[in-house]
């Protein structure tokens, strides 16, 4: 009994339980099994199993990438950390304390102190000490997204796990019926040869559902992606308009940390489709935008380095923007045309065997 799926990309999570109460009861088996069989072919249609199992190992794959960080920070005073095996409760309390400790607490004293928003010799002199204070504060932010991202993979998980329990249960309660009438053998050479042809026909479609959850997941992070680089690229661009230098360092961090988070939401929609190389990304742009992230502050004073950065955060926006596009594109006019005629075969078959057994059960439920 396949588990397959005819939801979109961003399809919403629809309830399961929904579903299951809203079958209606009946006294007589036949028509108890015709309304299970028909109602199993819509939970079907949610994927609670390939799309479960695909979930599951994203979670896996996530938590690695995010330890990884933790382990590979670059901050003396969590060196010991490195010798131990990592688990959500420590990356809990470290991430708390890069807060309650990050250099940038007194960011904002720091800059209106030293003139680096005003004057471009004093924040050349003293762009090494900022970039610095920021390589540190990404850390940060980027555990905070990775954090973020695993929450919402594992609410995924939750409800994938609830419509396969739903599923599950169905399947019991027709298999039950199924037993009841016929002993659980088949009754004709065509009820097997089409049960046969079913299960074959849900092996492929449940293949290419595996496959959808992780075009999703993709297509998701993108969308981030995108809409993070468009808020970033805004604070930019109203900097300027600003004459409060704390207002002006507000702004400057809420596009850091957005950047950033588009960043890594890049970074794992990278490797969530592992094995496509998603259009309009290149790692030099890459590298660039992670480069005048790092070094933002002291770019303000200087107008050619500001402009600099407005280019280069345009251009990025444009291209995630782009990119997300054809993901969308790329999905709909491949993969989901693919599926979508799996999804049908298994249908017709599914309506066959359903027919073909209606009919074979009301005779031996009237012989009997």
């Amino acid at each position: 009994m396949g588990c397959g799926t005819s939801a979109i990309l961003d399809s919403p999570q629809t309830d399961s339980l929904s579903v299951a109460r809203g079958r209606m009861k009946n006294k007589n088996s036949v028509d108890e099994f015709i309304h299970l069989d028909e109602e199993i072919s819509e939970m079907e249609g949610l994927c609670p199993g390939p799309r479960l199992a695909t979930a599951e190992a994203w979670i896996e794959h996530l938590q690695e990438k995010r330890d990884a960080l933790v382990l590979n920070t670059d901050l003396t005073q969590y060196n010991s950390a490195k010798d131990q095996t990592v688990t959500d409760s420590t990356v809990v309390t470290v991430n708390q304390e890069f807060i309650n400790d990050s250099p940038s607490k007194d960011l904002t004293r720091l800059v209106i102190n030293l003139g680096v928003l005003t004057d471009k010799h004093k924040a050349s002199a003293q762009e090494d000490f900022f970039a610095n204070i920021n390589k540190s504060a990404l850390e940060v932010v980027s555990m905070r997204y990775y954090n973020e991202i695993l929450d919402h993979t594992k609410s995924r998980v939750k409800l994938l796990t609830e419509n396969y329990r739903t599923l599950n249960e169905l399947y019991v309660q027709q298999d039950g019926i199924i037993a009841l009438i016929s002993g659980g053998t088949y009754m004709t050479s065509f009820e097997e040869s089409l049960d046969s042809q079913l299960e074959t026909a849900r092996d492929v479609r449940d293949k290419l559902g595996s496959t959808l959850e992780q075009w999703r997941i993709c297509g998701l992070l993108l969308r981030a992606c995108s809409k993070s680089a468009s808020q970033g690229l805004q604070f930019w661009k109203s900097i300027k308009a600003l004459r409060s230098p704390k207002d002006v360092i507000h702004l400057v961090l809420e596009c850091r940390n957005n950047t950033q988070a588009s960043l890594i939401a890049l970074e794992c929609a990278q490797l969530s489709l592992p094995n496509v190389e998603i259009k309009f990304v290149s790692n030099r742009q890459v590298l660039a935008v992670k480069h005048i992230n790092t070094y933002m502050i002291t770019d303000i004073a200087d107008e050619l380095r500001y402009n600099h950065v407005t280019k280069v955060l345009e251009t990025y926006e444009e291209n995630m923007q782009n990119a997300s596009s054809w993901l969308y594109e790329t999905y709909n006019s491949t993969l989901r045309k693919d599926f979508d005629k799996a999804e049908s075969t298994v249908k017709t078959l599914s309506g066959k065997l359903r027919s073909h057994r209606h009919e074979l059960f009301i005779k031996e439920t009237e012989r009997k």
